[in-house]
Parts: C-alpha cells; sequence; structure tokens
C-alpha cells in the first residue's frame, strides 16, 4: 500500500485530535476546547475518506487505460 504525506499528515491530526478530546473532556470545562478537537477529527476523517475515494477512481482509470491499450493491441494483431 502506497502513503501519501498528507494521508501520514491527516492520520496524525487524528492521533492527536482523540488524544485532544479525551484531555479537554477529562481537565476542561466543556466548551470550544471540545469542539475544536472534534472539529479535528471529522476534518482528518473527511480528508482520508476524500484521499482513499481519490486514489480508487486513479487506480481504476489506469486499470481500464492498460485494457483499453491490449485491446487496441490485440486488434492491430489480428488485421494483420
Amino acid at each position: 500500500m502506497k502513503f501519501n504525506f498528507m494521508q501520514v499528515v491527516r492520520m496524525v491530526g487524528m492521533i492527536v485530535a482523540i488524544a485532544g478530546i479525551i484531555y479537554a473532556l477529562e481537565y476542561m470545562e466543556r466548551g470550544i476546547a471540545v469542539w475544536f478537537w472534534v472539529l479535528l477529527l471529522g476534518v482528518g476523517f473527511v480528508g482520508l475518506l476524500y484521499t482513499f475515494r481519490l486514489t480508487q477512481r486513479r487506480a481504476a482509470q489506469e486499470k481500464c487505460a492498460r485494457e483499453r491499450d491490449e485491446k487496441k493491441k490485440r486488434n492491430r494483431r489480428s488485421k494483420k
């Protein structure tokens, strides 16, 4: 599996967000601090989902392009 640098950054951000949520719930008054960490976790999750879908789409396009090229080569061979 190939990792993108931004995927690693998002994963680290999500881990920090989970730790921040736990810290904010345990030691701080409930308020904006908790929502900040929840928002950071949500942004990280959406970013990972987006990059995963983008990677899957690129892989599918490359596969289709390879199949198309192979089909063209077979058609050229059969015409000769």
